[in-house]
């Protein structure tokens, strides 16, 4: 527990001073540790779970997590100024950052074809759809985060962000300990029950119109409160993805890089899966 809560009180510490320096200085101090993270997310994926042993893949699935990163990245801040500002759209800054997410995919997949048929052994088709697959999907979900919290209003949507995540994880934890009696998904996380998954979802409730009504927002209070059942909802779904994968190959982390708190993938799971429908939202003008 002692280990648990030094590890906690770093990454917090880490976090908050990145997004003050980014909020104060420039968002490339933001968006250089969400890039990372992108990275650590597809090294974490291929090393400890797939126990990819190949070396160049590994580095090649992690360089091309980066440039998909930026790529995606763009497209979406590009979309979100046409959006929100009812700018025009910048055609050929979106058609260069397309053009250079396809060449890098392309060349990506060359190398990993090339280093596949040279290789003399058994192809593993989880170790070949993971290498196809994981690099673009975190960063990309890595990416619709970095637009998010990066934008104008970022601190607010951020907010919401941690909300539907790690407070409703809290919350769930907490009630789940005391109350929980009916399992949620048992084969798949055996610990998780019902109740603790409602008392996730009033707490967020109840940390909402708190945020609505300190941004004073809470007109659109309704709307969100729904929004925010939704969001917990597919928050949770993020978590349990995330334990069928480590249960599949019999892990119980993703990693051993925070102390007590296993790797990157497991404190940003839920996170991951709400932060693009929460960008998909607000493009929409749903959440405000």
């Amino acid at each position: 527990m002692k280990t648990r809560i030094i590890s906690a009180t770093v990454m917090i510490s880490i976090v908050i001073a990145v997004l003050v320096t980014g909020y104060l200085y420039s968002f490339w101090i933001i968006t250089g540790l969400l890039l990372l993270l992108s990275v650590a997310a597809t090294f974490e994926i291929l090393h400890y779970i797939v126990k990819t042993g190949n070396v160049f893949r590994k580095a090649a699935a992690c360089l091309y997590a980066a440039a998909a990163f930026f790529s995606v990245s763009d497209i979406l801040h590009g979309a979100y100024d046409v959006c929100m500002s009812q700018t025009e759209v910048d055609v050929s800054k979106i058609s260069s950052s397309l053009s250079y997410l396809l060449l890098a995919t392309m060349i990506y997949i060359l190398l990993f074809t090339l280093s596949l048929i040279t290789e003399k052994k058994d192809f593993d088709i989880k170790e070949i759809l993971a290498l196809l697959g994981a690099p673009f999907m975190y960063s990309a979900a890595f990416a619709t985060l970095d637009c998010i919290i990066t934008r104008h209003d970022g601190i607010y949507y951020l907010l919401l962000v941690i909300n539907f995540s790690s407070i409703c994880d809290t919350g769930a934890y907490f009630t789940g300990v005391t109350l929980g009696r009916h399992k949620l998904c048992e084969h798949v996380s055996p610990k998780k029950t019902v109740e603790g998954a409602v008392g996730g979802i009033v707490l967020s409730l109840a940390v909402t119109a708190a945020i609505l009504f300190g941004f004073r927002t809470e007109a659109n209070m309704l709307a969100m409160l729904g929004i925010t059942v939704l969001m917990c909802g597919i928050g949770m779904l993020g978590d349990l993805f995330a334990s069928a994968v480590k249960r599949s190959v019999g892990e119980k982390d993703f990693s051993n890089l925070i102390p007590g708190h296993g790797g990157i993938l497991d404190r940003f799971d839920s996170m991951l899966f709400i932060s693009p429908a929460m960008l998909a939202l607000m493009l929409l003008g749903v959440i405000r």
